[in-house]
C-alpha cells in the first residue's frame, strides 16, 4: 500500500513539474491541489518526504503566477491579473506583502477601492512597521473620496519611512511631500488670490458676509482642500492649485445706482442678506445674490453692504482697488432701475445708471457683463453669456459715450489714455462733489490719495496732481475755465475736459518735410553748437511734477510787458508786445483750441497718437492772437506776466545728438500751446507764479527773427501755486 501511495505521489509531482516547465501554471496548480486534497490518506512518513517538495512548488508556482499577473497588468488585462495574483496568494499560508500590494493597485485601477483597501489593511496587519501598506491605504481612501483619512494614512506612511532602519526606505521617503508643506502652498495661493479680490464678500449659499479669513476657512472646510493635499505626494502642482482656488473664489459684482435705504455693512454683518425685511433695496440685493448663486458662483459683492465705510482704511482701500476688483470679477451684473423689460432700444444709453460717475469704471473694468431691467429680466431679452459682446449693447454704449467699443475695451487702469479717460468722466454725475475725483482713483491707479469728503473741488486737483507727477503728461494742463483752489494750473471742474481730446503737441511733421527742414539747417549760417546746447538743456529738465500743492513746471518762459487796454466795439481788448512772440491780444471775441510740444526725455520726434484737434471760429485767427479771460484795468495780476509754452515733446527712441538737435529746431518752428502766468506774492526768496485763467486755449509761435540763443536763455523751471 505504501508503495502505491509513493508511486502516485511521484506521478503527480512529475506531472506538476512538467506542466510548470511548459508555463501551464494553472494546470500545474490544479494537479497540485489534487495531490494535496486528501492529506489524511498519506502516512506521516510520506507527508514528511513530501513537505520539502510541497513548499518548494508553492513558492515557485506563486512566483510564476506573480510574473504572469505582472504581464497581465502591463497588457491592461486587469481581471486576468487579479485572478493570477489571487491564485498566487492562495498557495502561500502567509501571503507575501508584495503580491497583496500589487493586487491592491490593480483593484484601484479597476475602480474597486474597497477591495484595494482590504488588501492594504491586510498588508499593515502583517507588518505594522512597513510604510507600503499605509501607502496603499492612502491610495484606496483617496480613490474612495475619504480625503481626511487618506491624508492621515499618508502621514503614517511618511512616519514609518522616517523610523525605518533601512537606508533605502529612508531615502525613498525623501521623495515625498509632507502634507503640511502642501497645505502651506495652498494657503499661500489662497492668500494671493484673496488679496486681489474684495476684502468682504457675500457667501451666496448662506447669504452671510465673509472677510478674507472666513473665506479662506470656508475653502479649507471643503473636500477639495484635503483632496489637493492628498493628491500631491511627490510634487506640489501649483498650476492645479491655482486653477481650483480661482475656480472656487470667483465672485460677481453688482453695478447699480445707489438709492435711499440701501442695506449697509453694519446692518448685514450679523445676519444673512436673505433674512432682510422686504423693501425695494433689500429685494434688489437678495435677488442679485440669488441670481449669482443660481449661476453657480460662490461669492457676490455689493458696495452697499460689503464696505465698512466707518473704517477709514477699509474705505480708502476700496476706493482705490474698486477698478481692479471689477476687472478681476467673473461677471458684473448691472441693475437698471427705471428701465422696464419692454423698453425699446436706447433705454440703456439713456438710463440713470449710464450717467453716474462710479458706473463708468465698472463698465470699463468688467470683462463679462449682463444687464438686468428693474424687474430682473435680461435687458432686451439678450440671453447671451456676455452683453459686452452684443452688437446692440455695443452700439448703445458707443452712442452714449462717443467712444468706439474697441477704444473702451482698451482703457486699462493706469496712466494710458489720460485725456480720453478724463473726457469720458467729464459728462458723469455725482452726488458728492468729491466723487468726480474719487471715482477715478482706480482708473488712474492713484494709490496714496486719501478720500477727504468735505474738501470740495480740491479733490480733483489732488487727483490730477498725482496723475501728472507720475506720468509727466503736461497735456493735463490743456484746459480752459476756472482754476482749482488746489493749484492754479489745474481746473476746478472735470467738465472742462468735455469735448474733443486736445493736445499741446504740434501735428507730426511728415518725413519728407522734416528732411527738407533739416537739410536747410545744415547751412553754414545755422548755429549747430547753440542747437546742441538747447537740446541738451531741454533733455536735462525734469518732467512737470507736484510736491503737495506746489507745481514745478519746466518751460520756455518769456516776459510780457504790461497789457494796454482799448475797446473794440462792445468788447475790451488787451494788447502787449513781446519780441519773441509779436503782438498779443486778449479778449472775448474769439475762442480756439491750440496745442504745443512738451517734455518727455530723450529725442524729439513726432507722435501720431498725439495729433491735435483744432477748432476755429468762422473767421480766421492769427497765430499771435491769444484769447483769454477778460481782466480789469487795475488788475495787479498783470505785473510782469509770463507765457511759458509747455515743455517740448521728447521721445524715448534714441537718436544721435546732432540729428535730435536739428529735429528739435524744426519742431520749434511750429505753433504750440502756451499758458499765461503772473507773479504771486508769497514772501519767498524765489518767485512763485499763478496761472491766469482763460476762456480759450492759447496758441503761439516764435517769430522768424528769434534766435536759438534767446530761446536757450529763457529755459526755466517755474514754481506754480
Amino acid at each position: 500500500m505504501r508503495y502505491f501511495l509513493r508511486l502516485g505521489v511521484e506521478i503527480y509531482r512529475v506531472v506538476c513539474e512538467r506542466l510548470e516547465t511548459t508555463d501551464r501554471i494553472a494546470d500545474a496548480i490544479e494537479c497540485f491541489r489534487e495531490l494535496t486534497c486528501d492529506p489524511q490518506q498519506e502516512t506521516i512518513e510520506l507527508q514528511n518526504e513530501h513537505l520539502a517538495w510541497d513548499l518548494d512548488f508553492r513558492e515557485r508556482a506563486s512566483e510564476n503566477l506573480e510574473r504572469l499577473g505582472d504581464k497581465a497588468v502591463d497588457a491592461q488585462r486587469y481581471d486576468d491579473a487579479i485572478a493570477r495574483y489571487s491564485s498566487a496568494l492562495s498557495l502561500i499560508p502567509s501571503p507575501p506583502q508584495a503580491i497583496l500590494i500589487k493586487r491592491s493597485k490593480v483593484w484601484l485601477a479597476t475602480g474597486s477601492w474597497k477591495q484595494a483597501l482590504e488588501d492594504a489593511n491586510q498588508v499593515v496587519s502583517l507588518d505594522p512597521s512597513s510604510p507600503w501598506g499605509y501607502d496603499m491605504i492612502h491610495a484606496a481612501l483617496h480613490k474612495g473620496g475619504d480625503y481626511d483619512n487618506a491624508v492621515d494614512a499618508l502621514e503614517l506612511m511618511l512616519t514609518k519611512m522616517a523610523e525605518s532602519h533601512d537606508p533605502d526606505v529612508q531615502q525613498q521617503g525623501d521623495r515625498y511631500i509632507i502634507p503640511s508643506s502642501t497645505r502651506a502652498a495652498i494657503r499661500q495661493v489662497v492668500q494671493r488670490t484673496l488679496h486681489r479680490s474684495p476684502r468682504v464678500l457675500i457667501n451666496t449659499a448662506t447669504g452671510r458676509l465673509h472677510d478674507r479669513a472666513e473665506q479662506a476657512s470656508a475653502f479649507e472646510s471643503l473636500p477639495i482642500f484635503q483632496e489637493l493635499v492628498s493628491s500631491m505626494t511627490t510634487r506640489i502642482d501649483y498650476v492645479r492649485i491655482k486653477r481650483e482656488v480661482r475656480q472656487y473664489f470667483r465672485y460677481v459684482m453688482l453695478s447699480h445706482k445707489l438709492e435711499d435705504n440701501e442695506p449697509l455693512f453694519q446692518q448685514v454683518v450679523h445676519m444673512a442678506v436673505y433674512d432682510l425685511e422686504a423693501s425695494p433695496t433689500h429685494d434688489k440685493l437678495q435677488t442679485f445674490c440669488k441670481i449669482v448663486r443660481n449661476s453657480r458662483f460662490n461669492w457676490a459683492w455689493s458696495d452697499t453692504c460689503c464696505i465698512d465705510k466707518s473704517d477709514h482704511i477699509v474705505f480708502q482701500e476700496a476706493l482705490v482697488a474698486m477698478f481692479r476688483w471689477y476687472q478681476g470679477s467673473a461677471m458684473v451684473i448691472v441693475f437698471l432701475r427705471g428701465v422696464r423689460s419692454s423698453s425699446a432700444y436706447g433705454a440703456l444709453a439713456g438710463s440713470i445708471w449710464n450717467t453716474r460717475a462710479w458706473t463708468l469704471q465698472e463698465y470699463i473694468a468688467a470683462k463679462v457683463i449682463r444687464f438686468y431691467t428693474e424687474d430682473w429680466t435680461l435687458y432686451r431679452d439678450l440671453d447671451i453669456p456676455n452683453h459686452k459682446e452684443s452688437p446692440e449693447i455695443i452700439s448703445e454704449m458707443e452712442q452714449a459715450t462717443g467712444v468706439s467699443a474697441q477704444q473702451l475695451m482698451a482703457l486699462y487702469p493706469g496712466l494710458s489714455s489720460i485725456r480720453e479717460k478724463l473726457r469720458l468722466a467729464s459728462t458723469r454725475r455725482t452726488t458728492w462733489v468729491e466723487d468726480a475725483a474719487y471715482s477715478l482713483l482706480g482708473i488712474f491707479s492713484a494709490i496714496g490719495i486719501p478720500a477727504i469728503y468735505g474738501e470740495g473741488e480740491a479733490s480733483l486737483g489732488r487727483l490730477l496732481a498725482n496723475v501728472l507727477t507720475r506720468s509727466g503728461d503736461a497735456n493735463i494742463l490743456a484746459w480752459t475755465g476756472e482754476s482749482s483752489p488746489f493749484n492754479s494750473c489745474l481746473p476746478t471742474h472735470i467738465t472742462v475736459f468735455n469735448g474733443p481730446v486736445t493736445s499741446h503737441v504740434p501735428p507730426p511733421i511728415p518725413d519728407s518735410e522734416m528732411e527738407r527742414i533739416i537739410t536747410g539747417l545744415r547751412a553754414p549760417s545755422f548755429c549747430l553748437e547753440v542747437a546742441l546746447r538747447l537740446y541738451d538743456r531741454l533733455n536735462e529738465l525734469p518732467t512737470p511734477r507736484f510736491a503737495e500743492s506746489r507745481m514745478t513746471l519746466p518751460c520756455i518762459a518769456f516776459q510780457i510787458p504790461p497789457f494796454l487796454a482799448n475797446r473794440t466795439g462792445s468788447s475790451r481788448v488787451y494788447r502787449a508786445d513781446t519780441i519773441p512772440l509779436g503782438w498779443w491780444k486778449s479778449g472775448r471775441d474769439k475762442t480756439f483750441l491750440g496745442w504745443g510740444p512738451y517734455l518727455r526725455g530723450g529725442a524729439c520726434v513726432e507722435d501720431d497718437a498725439l495729433s491735435p484737434t483744432l477748432n476755429l471760429d468762422d473767421e480766421a485767427t492769427s497765430d499771435d492772437e491769444i484769447v483769454c479771460e477778460e481782466i480789469d484795468d487795475d488788475s495787479s495780476s498783470l505785473d510782469e506776466p509770463h507765457v511759458p509754452p509747455l515743455p517740448l515733446l521728447m521721445h524715448t527712441t534714441p537718436l544721435d545728438r546732432e540729428t535730435g538737435a536739428r529735429r528739435l529746431v524744426a519742431r520749434l518752428k511750429q505753433s504750440f500751446g502756451a499758458l499765461l502766468f503772473s507773479p504771486a506774492s508769497t514772501g519767498r526768496r524765489t518767485m512763485d507764479y499763478r496761472r491766469v485763467a482763460a476762456d480759450g486755449m492759447m496758441t503761439v509761435r516764435f517769430q522768424d527773427n528769434v534766435s536759438l540763443a534767446d530761446i536757450l536763455n529763457n529755459v526755466r523751471v517755474l514754481d506754480v501755486l
